[in-house]
């Protein structure tokens, strides 16, 4: 896929520059070259009010001092409760969103 992204990539690092975008093919990487951040629970003060949708986790991918990845999970929606949703994303990718309600199976979860 990389190649067929090629060009892509290359307008990418016209917009972001070469120091934040990649051509180089991202498909494994050196852990100790790595930095993980975690928020296990983003709006802290929402969830001690039980305003549940106001609260995410929040990850985010450094390597080599250079962002690769981060994800947002929300695991409640303002409409429904009962339902969530991921959004992750990389420059050199694009960004995604995944819905999921508690009501999925395990393979239309997976």
């Amino acid at each position: 896929m990389q190649e067929a992204r090629f060009g892509f990539l290359q307008r990418m690092s016209e917009i972001y520059g070469s120091d934040e975008v990649s051509t180089t093919p991202f498909e494994s990487f050196n852990t100790a070259d790595a930095v993980l951040w975690v928020d296990p629970l983003d709006g802290t003060s929402d969830f001690v009010k039980n305003n549940l949708p106001a609260c995410t986790v929040l990850m985010g991918l450094s390597v080599k001092g250079f962002s690769r990845l981060g994800v947002v999970h929300q695991a409640f929606f303002v409409e429904d409760e009962s339902k969530g949703r991921t959004y992750f994303g990389n420059a050199e990718h694009g960004s995604y969103q995944l819905e999921y309600s508690k009501d999925m199976s395990k393979e239309e979860t997976l």
